[in-house]
């Protein structure tokens, strides 16, 4: 889990105004909050919140806040919920945090890193990814920043990489089904058309084979009827 050290400043005031002033001398708004506490509102230096807090923004990072003017005076362990940035500058306008405790388990959505190039892709396959993340439960700090899979063994129609193949540490538990499958190498769309065409067409011969001998058994004479004489 990645950590990161930060400060901010209780806020006084609110509504379109003081925010407005707020932005004016360089900080953005905040809202701390949580299941045990009334929420918090903060002022944080918008530099810092633009140059850290974006490059954060969508993985899993525990930060520690320190907050100016906090009468209990504790560094409190919070996890980005919401970023709003302007969209233009992509300088942040306001943040949402939430406090956790780092002694409770939590779930968390892990990003899954598909490496290498699977032998069924080099073979001119398809690399069919089902799964982008999966979550785990664990302590916050021990929770991954990432999970990495070898792709490289897959090849095409095979069964490919399930949750239950993942490498998860013994100290955090996947909250997945275990056979959920996550990647595997599909053959090209074309080759699936052809094989269903020549199955198709192999089908509708047969089809043709058995119309023609019925009509040639209809237009043969019966084994109790004359021929039709030639002589006049």
């Amino acid at each position: 889990m990645i950590q990161q050290d930060m400060s901010a400043i209780l806020r006084q005031g609110f509504g379109k105004g003081p925010t407005h002033q707020l932005r004016l001398s360089g900080y953005a708004p905040a809202i701390l909050y949580g299941c045990k506490m009334e929420p918090i509102a903060l002022a944080m230096d918008e530099k810092t919140l633009t140059r850290d807090l974006l490059k954060l923004h969508g993985y899993n990072a525990v930060l520690s806040l320190d907050i100016e003017g906090d009468k209990s005076k504790k560094k409190h362990y919070v996890l980005i919920k919401d970023i709003q940035t302007h969209p233009v500058t992509d300088t942040v306008l306001h943040v949402d945090f939430l406090e956790i405790e780092l002694e409770k388990e939590i779930v968390m959505e892990v990003p899954i890193v598909y490496a290498g190039t699977a032998i069924g892709v080099e073979l001119g396959g398809i690399l069919n990814i089902m799964a982008y993340t999966v979550k785990i439960k664990g302590l916050p700090l021990d929770i991954l920043d990432e999970i990495t899979v070898d792709v490289t063994p897959l090849e095409v129609g095979g069964t490919g990489i399930a949750c239950g193949d993942l490498p998860i540490p013994e100290n955090v538990t996947l909250e997945e089904e275990l056979g959920r499958v996550c990647v595997s190498v599909i053959a090209p769309k074309a080759e699936v058309e052809e094989e269903v065409e020549e199955e198709e067409g192999e089908g509708e011969g047969e089809g043709e084979g058995e119309e023609g001998a019925g009509e040639a058994a209809e237009g043969a004479p019966k084994a109790d009827e004359p021929a039709a004489s030639t002589e006049k």
